[in-house]
């Protein structure tokens, strides 16, 4: 999971901008003071590069011969703007550098706060270790940061820090540390508040880990416990169904069926996220939210007109597992929801074929003639109407 954009980065340039301009004329430099404003002003335009190379330079104009003796634990400030620009431009390593600099050689003495950024340095440094894939130093500095962090003035995203420390226990295969922590994220996410988007990707690491160390039970165990927390609005919930098929279809190539099954039942119905979607767009105010709301109910009318959507996929893929095991009802069932609610299928032909098929063997010969007959209606160029033909007589 990518770090997310902070708020905190242009704070440290605002106070370390205020500081120097009330230092006395002695000691304020002038220089040093328009580096911080110009580079402030580049990062609230999100010119990551512009920004960095102005914090850069003020930091090897006025970063020597003593920074914390001539400018105080405020100058920490600068490395920890430098860090966020680097993160932003996907230099990690420069990153956790900047990050390891601020909280290292600008610390706080007592009460003094001049430097509000030390501890955040380590969750930030976390985050960069994220960046770069060094998942025990970031789970490493997490937790440093919830141990000597300030509780009152120290505040943070608490849902992306818990859904992070997730994503590194499960990279390290820790996936009871892993789910404890994805918990924490998942059972707050009101409170904290959990961005959906988090938890998808706190989950899909569980699952990529899961499937790699053959845990079935403790992948379906985790869906027994927070199935209910998992699954959002009809519309929300169908943005992710590319990932939930992607991970169920990895679940099924290490044969974990029962995990499959219970992942597949995560995507929603495409009907229900349509229907959804135009109530959430008819109530909708915000500019943003109504663009994406009209986003979705165009990919999902093609969708459903197309005869590909997720749902569809969804049902195919369950109907294959389940005559696979032998369960040749559960296969009957799947294709049958496809033949009523997706005539217009991409792959009806065989979809219909397999509920003839399936239906001669649980449903009786009278609902097996009644889909024949519908097949050769309908496909009456197939090399599989004399088959049929044949089942008929």
């Amino acid at each position: 999971m990518k770090p997310r954009r902070s708020i905190l980065s242009a704070r440290a340039g605002v106070i370390l901008a205020l500081w120097l301009a009330a230092q006395p004329a002695g000691a304020q430099d002038a220089g040093l003071t328009a580096l911080v404003d110009q580079s402030l002003a580049a990062m609230n335009g999100e010119k990551w590069q512009e920004s960095l190379d102005l914090s850069s330079a003020a930091v090897a104009r006025f970063g020597k011969d003593g920074p914390l003796k001539r400018f105080g634990p405020q100058f920490g400030a600068l490395y920890y703007r430098k860090g966020v620009c680097e993160m932003k431009l996907g230099k990690w390593s420069e990153a956790m550098r900047s990050f390891e600099t601020c909280y290292r050689d600008f610390p706080n003495e007592g009460d003094e706060r001049g430097n509000v950024f030390q501890k955040l340095a380590l969750l930030k440094w976390g985050e960069a270790a994220m960046g770069a894939e060094d998942w025990p130093l970031a789970a490493g500095q997490f937790r440093k940061f919830l141990s000597e962090r300030d509780k009152v003035r120290d505040s943070f995203p608490h849902g992306v820090f818990y859904i992070n420390l997730a994503v590194c226990q499960y990279r390290l295969g820790n996936i009871p540390e892993g789910n404890e922590n994805l918990e924490i994220a998942i059972y707050n996410k009101q409170r904290f508040p959990t961005p959906e988007a988090g938890i998808i990707a706190g989950f899909e690491a569980l699952v990529t880990t899961a499937v790699a160390k053959r845990k079935e039970q403790a992948l379906t165990d985790f869906l027994a416990r927070n199935r209910g927390e998992l699954v959002v609005e009809p519309c929300v919930m169908q943005r992710y169904s590319p990932v939930f098929l992607k991970l169920a279809g990895d679940a099924v190539a290490a044969d974990m069926t029962r995990a499959a099954l219970a992942i597949y039942q995560l995507v929603p119905s495409t009907q229900a996220a349509l229907d959804d979607a135009r109530a959430r767009l008819a109530n909708c105010a915000d500019p943003a939210e109504k663009k994406l709301l009209e986003s979705d109910i165009t990919a999902l009318e093609a969708a459903l007109e197309g005869g590909n959507g997720p749902e569809m996929i969804r049902l195919a893929a369950v109907a294959l597992i389940h005559e696979k095991h032998g369960n040749v009802r559960g296969a009957f069932a799947a294709y049958q929801q496809l033949e009523l609610y997706f005539p217009k299928a991409r792959n009806r032909e065989e979809n219909l074929f397999n509920l003839v098929r399936t239906s001669s063997l649980v449903a009786g010969s009278d609902r097996a003639r009644g889909h024949a007959e519908t097949f050769i209606r309908d496909f009456p160029a197939s090399p599989r109407v004399a088959e049929l033909k044949s089942l008929m007589r």
